[in-house]
């Protein structure tokens, strides 16, 4: 199994020994990110905190239906 943001390089020989020139193809992430942790909010929260995985972008909804990143 490869990992997203690997490189890989790819060439190809004949039979008498001649080498092709490197084809070059980077790995795609594919794996969703994991679902992030959220720490408790009540009816006299003011903010919402929790860990996501790095590097990714977090997303609440609030009950009217607006977005915040």
């Amino acid at each position: 199994k490869f990992n997203g943001g690997e490189s890989i390089k790819i060439t190809s020989t004949d039979a008498s020994g001649n080498k092709s020139d490197e084809a070059v193809v980077e790995v795609k992430d594919t794996t969703p990110p994991v679902a992030p942790t959220v720490s408790e909010v009540t009816s006299e929260s003011t903010q919402v905190t929790g860990t996501g995985e790095p590097g990714s972008t977090v997303k609440v909804e609030l009950p009217d239906g607006t977005e915040l990143t």
